[in-house]
């Protein structure tokens, strides 16, 4: 089997990841919204489930049609996959930066950080996804001539860079404070729990997503590169796609509460049937 070419192998790795993804984080939303888990910092990480679900329900399932060179696939519908690929992406980059800068607040400034309304966390939710679109809308401006494809390869470096940096210095910042304080009481137990499980989820983000960052800054500024084998292409789009389900995994073995909210929804599921 030749798998520099898109056949079966290609066609079921990113089927079952589109699969994985619609069902962990479906799931997911739905056990965060439940009553007990409904809490603030949650919020956010229902979120960034919206993002990921978005990924397997129309990124995967495009990019899936393009490589298979589907029939009726005109240059129209490709800059339509190219748009909405890139909004479910950065919405779930920028969300893991408005996560990491929460958590650092709530490191940082403890007594601020229980002061926050529900109109402070829902700017935190709206931001990255205007941004997302802000961003998707810009390829639009370089396919219509009103930017170039130049300037339209700097506003996606940028976008994709910053959010990348941001998480990573926040989190380096996090783990620092972390290790100089003693948690006291239930409630700092369980942030540095919270805090420790956003840290490995981030870690994931990062090593899934820094291959494919990497090869687009290649791609768009690197000329005279030589063109990767369409086979590592294909891995690093199997592994930053794969980041939307990981979320799900972490949450299983790092959230006894969500672990049990989940196992009473299978145990419904087979009372029922």
């Amino acid at each position: 089997m030749d798998f520099n070419k898109w056949n079966v192998f290609w066609s079921l790795c990113f089927g079952l990841s589109s699969f994985l993804i619609i069902v962990g984080n479906a799931l997911s939303i739905s056990i965060l919204f439940k009553r007990r888990l409904r809490k603030r910092p949650h919020f956010l990480l229902i979120s960034l489930a919206f993002a990921d679900l978005l990924v397997g329900l129309i990124a995967v399932p495009l990019y899936i049609m393009k490589e298979a060179d589907i029939p009726h696939f005109s240059s129209t519908t490709y800059s339509v996959f190219l748009c909405v690929d890139m909004f479910a992406g950065l919405s779930s980059v920028f969300t893991l930066a408005a996560i990491s800068l929460e958590r650092l607040h709530a490191i940082a400034r403890p007594l601020r950080h229980r002061q926050l309304t529900l109109r402070s966390y829902a700017i935190a939710i709206a931001t990255p996804w205007i941004f997302s679109l802000i961003v998707s809308l810009s390829y639009l401006l370089a396919v219509f001539s009103v930017i170039t494809y130049l300037q339209f390869s700097y506003v996606i470096t940028i976008s994709l860079s910053t959010p990348l940096l941001i998480t990573c210095i926040s989190n380096c910042i996090i783990w620092r404070k972390q290790s100089c304080r003693i948690p006291n009481g239930a409630q700092g137990r369980k942030n540095v729990h919270l805090n420790k499980t956003l840290l490995l989820i981030t870690a994931i983000f990062v090593l899934s997503w820094l291959p494919f960052h990497v090869l687009k800054i290649v791609t768009n500024f690197c000329v005279s590169c030589e063109i990767l084998m369409p086979v590592k292409i294909y891995v690093m789009k199997f592994l930053h796609y794969s980041n939307s389900f990981m979320n799900f995994l972490v949450y299983c073995f790092r959230m006894p509460d969500y672990r049990k909210a989940l196992s009473r929804m299978l145990h419904k599921c087979r009372c029922s049937r």
